[in-house]
């Protein structure tokens, strides 16, 4: 089953992305504070999806800017992947975000992710070619570098 993510669930996605590859931030976005704050939001919900007994198996965040969908941090269960979870939160990612009047979906994909890449593909989205991606971060990282020195990132 997939549903809409409360607060209630806040501590299974923490473990569920833990068990992942996906990046966490636990003194940032992945705090439980700011994810219940993120989750308040009108514009951000999370999907999770449940195995028969009720546990979080994967989830994903849902985001929109009025114009544009954004399919974020998908992620499922290692032992449980290639059965259809990520296609199915897929697809109600886009379910959820046609419900807000949103047409269009993005993702942004690392490269070395195949899976995804070919998740997204067969679903029919398509690579955009010549995009490059920028951030800026009012609250920058820092990272040791080879030499064991402090960089800012």
């Amino acid at each position: 089953m997939i549903r809409r993510a409360t607060k209630d669930d806040i501590p299974s996605l923490i473990s569920l992305w833990g068990k992942t590859d996906l990046p966490m931030k636990p003194n940032g976005r992945d705090k439980p504070e700011n994810l219940e704050k993120q989750m308040q939001q009108s514009n951000m919900w999370i999907l999770v999806a449940e195995d028969t007994s009720g546990e979080i198996v994967g989830a994903v965040i849902v985001t929109n800017d009025s114009r544009k969908g954004w399919i974020n941090r998908m992620a499922v269960n290692s032992q449980l992947r290639r059965k259809g979870i990520a296609k199915k939160l897929l697809i109600a990612s886009e379910e959820s975000l046609k419900e807000e009047g949103i047409t269009v979906f993005s993702a942004l994909i690392e490269s070395s992710n195949i899976a995804s890449v070919k998740l997204f593909e067969n679903i029919g989205y398509n690579h955009i070619e010549g995009i490059i991606y920028y951030a800026k971060k009012l609250i920058p990282m820092i990272k040791k570098n080879s030499f064991g020195f402090n960089i800012i990132c």
